[in-house]
């Protein structure tokens, strides 16, 4: 077997409905290889991504989760695998974030070629609100979603959480999910930019980029909320990298961004629509996904019926998208000023 040149890593909890559009849009931008950490999944993740490993596409993992959280203990045990230690290329994503490259023949190595000489490619992510979509169905997210938050010269945020495709190297303490750590004596020599080639600058790496962004080449949809009801799963479901917060009115309201519209994710239609008809064409993962989404649907009836569910589902429906959130106002004022953009970088988000 080829050693793999580009590796997708992600940890799952209760995805089901969602992974074989996931996987299929991520197939065709060319990841060579599709490894996925789940831990205790409810929804019949595990049974889809089962059969997507006996049939070629995904290399499913139990995430034994230690010290750090989910996401860092699926990076760990990740990092020591075989097909990732051999890897010219690693990144890391989320189940609500779909790469959207924007450049020649729309693939990674598109994304690799456009931004040469630097180790670590961070690509920010643009925030997609529920578009007034409040009821889950099982229809493709990138099919749903189009409202978007603004450009930053149409007002919209002056910093932009990433996620990273990064060179592999003996130069990383470890990997995170927004960017890799390298090793302090060695981080000097190690180099980001975003896609383009813009803002170049040795490591260490904060979490947010700003502006010039490298949207006209690559960029992150990140479907933080999907559809009101689908939040409220989420809800039901906790945070993998904050299970303390509870997820309500607070959150939807910095993360339900709109004011845009982007449909440029659609020039993959045509060539995801035919991985996926592969998929269906297996009558075992067809029933599955089913089943998935059916799980999910019983789940949200049955939060309804809850009065602290029903009562935030009420608001929710209320409220439009919002075009700007307050905290970034701060930011756009010190950058139009020409003073750094400051954040907490450490923090990590979804």
């Amino acid at each position: 077997m080829e050693k793999p040149e580009k590796v997708l890593i992600t940890a799952m909890k209760n995805e089901g409905p969602y992974i074989l559009e996931w996987v299929a849009h991520h197939k065709v931008l060319g990841f060579d290889r599709i490894i996925v950490y789940t831990n205790d999944c409810t929804d019949g993740t595990n049974q889809i991504l089962r059969r997507l490993q006996d049939l070629g596409h995904v290399e499913f993992h139990t995430n034994r989760v230690g010290t750090g959280g989910i996401h860092r203990s699926a990076l760990r045990q990740a990092r020591r695998l075989p097909v990732v230690k051999d890897a010219k290329w690693i990144y890391v994503g989320d189940a609500d974030e779909f790469l959207n490259i924007h450049v020649e023949n729309n693939r990674v190595d598109d994304l690799i070629e456009a931004t040469p000489g630097v180790d670590v490619i961070s690509i920010p992510w643009k925030i997609f609100s529920n578009s007034g979509r409040h009821v889950m169905r099982d229809t493709l997210v990138t099919r749903q979603f189009y409202d978007c938050e603004l450009d930053f010269e149409q007002g919209g945020a002056g910093r932009r959480f990433v996620k990273s495709l990064f060179r592999q190297g003996d130069f990383y303490l470890r990997y995170g999910l927004h960017n890799p750590h390298p090793r302090p004596e060695l981080q000097a020599g190690v180099f980001r930019s975003v896609p383009g080639g813009h803002a170049t600058e040795p490591a260490p790496f904060g979490n947010h980029v700003a502006p010039p962004f490298g949207f006209e080449v690559a960029q992150i949809n990140h479907y933080a909320v999907r559809s009101t009801q689908a939040y409220l799963a989420k809800r039901s479901r906790g945070r993998a990298n904050h299970s303390s917060q509870t997820l309500g009115t607070e959150y939807w309201d910095r993360w339900n961004r709109g004011g845009a519209k982007d449909e440029t994710i659609l020039r993959y239609k045509d060539e995801v629509d035919a991985v996926l008809e592969e998929f269906r064409a297996d009558d075992r993962l067809r029933r599955l996904h089913r089943r998935a989404f059916r799980w999910h649907k019983a789940l949200i009836n049955d939060l309804l019926k809850l009065p602290e569910y029903d009562e935030l589902y009420q608001k929710l429906l209320e409220k439009p998208a919002v075009d700007f959130v307050a905290k970034d106002r701060g930011v756009r004022e010190r950058l139009s000023a020409g003073a750094p953009s400051s954040s907490d970088e450490n923090r990590t988000e979804s």
